[in-house]
């Protein structure tokens, strides 16, 4: 995944020469692997491209849309947010927060669409066309009293970002100790919240409050504030954007729906491989492998040691009613031998004898009798032709012959029988 953002907003045109892209890749989308910053024809190569818009380039609506047709949302947008904001609607690029659509109360993200326009298009030219659209900051979730402050290096100033459940403001820290309050989210896009930013700065909940700095300037973050800060990496905070659910690609700018899903399949395919989250489902997984791993080898394992007993039980079989056998090397085809000599020697017939055969082919067909007009017989096979029966009564003696446990087949009309393996 490489997460990618203008360096210096205030400069940030895509058309420019001299812009500069922060930026930062990611293999599992929780660790960055590298970062840098550089032209857009200079950057890493890879398939996941994230696109971070600045703090200030969007500014947030919080609204409550009615139930529309999805081929009429844009246009109840504009509609509802015609007097929020001071430029025109058709100039705005708008999109509602993740899971949010018709019939709630939802926040509206806006920003302006011919300069995102120019970023998609320029990184399209480079070979990196981005596949997603995040904020750096949104606001937090409704009644959890969550609070979030980043304070970061952008251009030659020093900007505190507040997110909450109110919304999302960004001002100006100054060396001198102070700041300037108001809103300055993209100067004519309009304030998201009524709520001052003293407000949004002391009346948070220590306890739902995280403090953020890039650090470089946490020290002057924290001689303003007058709070500590935790440190953060411009890369870290990259990652932090691209792990959430936003996706400013609606409307007019989204993706198509098999690029979605091919968007939300590796998504998925990340956080299951390396989200912490999912760490338990991991270890579980993996434990129910090797379970059935040893199941099946310890399974296989009791058949082979079965199987092995039955061959030495018949080995057994053999060598003690048949003392003379000393090696043996396939114990059902060496007795079958054995009985075959014991029958020879006391006069007995065995099954490959030709009386047995011609026994055998009167007791297969009992009704009319199929007479063969000649026979051979060599080395326990007889092979019997000219019958004098029907094709069907010979396809019927041939079957009763294997059932009763003989080898038959036809060759032609020639009969071969011989006894069954053992």
């Amino acid at each position: 995944m490489l997460i990618i953002t203008p360096s210096d907003f205030s400069l940030a045109s895509a058309d420019g020469p001299t812009v500069v892209l922060s930026w930062a890749t990611s293999a599992n989308g929780q660790q960055v692997n590298d970062h840098g910053s550089c032209g857009a024809s200079l950057l890493p190569a890879d398939e996941d491209v994230v696109l971070v818009l600045p703090v200030r380039a969007v500014s947030w609506h919080r609204v409550a849309v009615p139930k529309v047709a999805a081929s009429r949302l844009r246009a109840v947008l504009d509609g509802l947010l015609e007097e929020r904001v001071l430029s025109d609607t058709g100039a705005l690029h708008f999109a509602l927060e993740p899971g949010g659509r018709a019939g709630q109360t939802v926040w509206v993200a806006a920003c302006q669409k011919a300069w995102l326009q120019s970023w998609l298009q320029a990184l399209e030219a480079a070979g990196r066309p981005v596949s997603r659209i995040v904020p750096a900051l949104w606001p937090t979730a409704a009644g959890s009293g969550h609070t979030v402050h980043w304070a970061h290096d952008e251009g030659d100033r020093v900007w505190l970002a507040t997110a909450n459940p109110l919304g999302v403001r960004c001002v100006p820290l100054r060396e001198n100790g102070s700041s300037t309050f108001g809103d300055s989210s993209f100067g004519h896009l309009g304030s998201a919240t009524d709520s001052s930013t003293e407000h949004l700065l002391s009346g948070s909940d220590p306890a739902n409050t995280q403090w953020f700095a890039d650090p470089s300037i946490t020290a002057l973050a924290e001689q303003v504030c007058n709070q500590r800060f935790d440190l953060m990496p411009p890369p870290a905070w990259l990652l932090r954007c691209a792990q959430s659910d936003w996706n400013l690609a609606q409307f007019d700018l989204s993706l198509s729906s098999g690029a979605r899903r091919g968007q939300r399949l590796r998504q998925t395919l990340r956080q299951w491989r390396s989200a912490p989250a999912w760490r338990p489902a991991r270890w579980g997984l993996a434990a129910l492998l090797a379970v059935q791993l040893l199941g099946l080898n310890a399974a296989a394992w009791h058949e082979r040691s079965s199987l092995d007993a039955k061959r030495q039980a018949v080995r057994q079989t053999l060598q003690q009613t048949f003392p003379n056998v000393t090696l043996v090397l396939d114990a059902p085809l060496q007795m079958q031998r054995e009985l075959a000599l014991l029958q020879q020697a006391s006069g007995s017939l065995s099954t490959g004898d030709l009386e047995t055969m011609l026994a055998a082919l009167a007791q297969a067909a009992p009704g009319e009798p199929a007479t063969p007009g000649s026979a051979d017989y060599s080395e326990s096979e007889g092979r019997f032709g000219q019958w004098t029966a029907p094709e069907e009564q010979l396809r019927s003696l041939q079957q009763a012959l294997q059932a009763s446990g003989w080898q038959a087949r036809f060759d032609g009309s020639t009969l071969s029988l011989r006894p069954a393996p053992p």
